[in-house]
């Protein structure tokens, strides 16, 4: 067994009782696997390498996060929320808001490395999942009823959302190199908001 594969598969993500975390060490941390991300890839990756680049050891991520893909997941994808467009009255730009919102989520390079098998692993782990729904989520309900559409009870992600970044999402996965550009916004934009007259 090693400092990777715990005994029984799983550890807290939470903080151990005692003296407060370092927030150096999260620091750190968070900085080496977004650097070896882009190195080795998301496949590659071990926590025994984040651990020595970022001066620590895999006991202290382990009290931080409960394995490889919590951690890749708050690395990579922490910095954006998804918020509610301003009700401006102009629903061009509020969509386009949110399309660009979605593109600067997912068009670093660590993003595009990491997505593979984070969707994986995330399909796989309901507490990751559950936080990258959330994340893409936002507070998009008072918006989606703005331009005619209402949530269905079951799901957990506006349909706009899930267009939106899914076809983000798919272009990464199947074209590794595509732009997600401005002129990727504004078609994408345009072809969500076809339904509308001009404001």
């Amino acid at each position: 067994m090693t400092a990777e594969s715990p005994k029984d598969g799983k550890r807290s993500a939470q903080p151990s009782p005692g003296r407060p975390r370092d927030t150096r060490i999260d620091a750190s941390i968070i900085a080496a696997t977004r650097e070896l991300i882009l190195e080795t890839g998301y496949s590659a990756l071990s926590l025994s390498a984040i651990a020595a680049r970022a001066g620590t050891t895999t006991a202290a991520i382990y009290r931080r996060w409960s394995g490889k893909a919590q951690l890749v997941h708050e690395a990579v994808l922490s910095a954006e929320t998804i918020s509610m467009p301003d009700d401006s009255g102009d629903i061009r730009n509020e969509i386009r808001v949110l399309v660009e919102t979605i593109r600067v989520i997912f068009d670093r390079p660590e993003v595009r490395s990491a997505l593979p098998g984070l969707i994986a692993d995330t399909v796989a782990d309901p507490e990751l999942h559950n936080m990258m729904i959330a994340r893409l989520a936002g507070n998009l309900t008072a918006f989606e009823s703005r331009f005619g559409q209402e949530r269905r009870d079951d799901d957990q992600l506006p349909m706009l959302v899930e267009v939106v970044a899914g076809t983000a999402i798919f272009r990464i996965l199947i074209r590794r190199d595509a732009a997600l550009d401005d002129t990727w916004v504004n078609e994408m934009t345009e072809m969500i908001t076809g339904r509308w007259p001009p404001a």
